[in-house]
């Protein structure tokens, strides 16, 4: 769904967009329930941290790609609209 965004032209869209994002990161709640039952009570900390670090770098990483592919798009000439829509993609690669 994060490719999409880019294609969003009115609210409406933009709210079902965000409801699919949404139910696409829920599935972050849902492993770390699994991680905390599946371990034992010695080892579910590390467990817990090491799914949920990588949840976090994902998304720190995905903003630090976007900024990189976002501010070269201006200087090839793209609208910031455009370019804005267009940088949406790189997360859903």
């Amino acid at each position: 769904p994060c490719a999409l965004t880019g294609l969003v032209q009115n609210s409406a869209q933009l709210c079902v967009i965000r409801f699919f994002i949404g139910l696409g990161g829920s599935t972050f709640v849902m492993c770390q329930y699994w991680s905390s039952r599946m371990f034992t009570k010695e080892v579910v900390g590390t467990a817990n941290a090491i799914v949920g670090g990588w949840g976090n770098l994902g998304g720190g990483v995905t903003q630090l790609i976007m900024g990189s592919v976002l501010f070269p798009l201006f200087k090839t000439g793209m609208s910031a609209e455009q370019a804005w829509r267009t940088v949406c993609i790189v997360p859903a690669v």
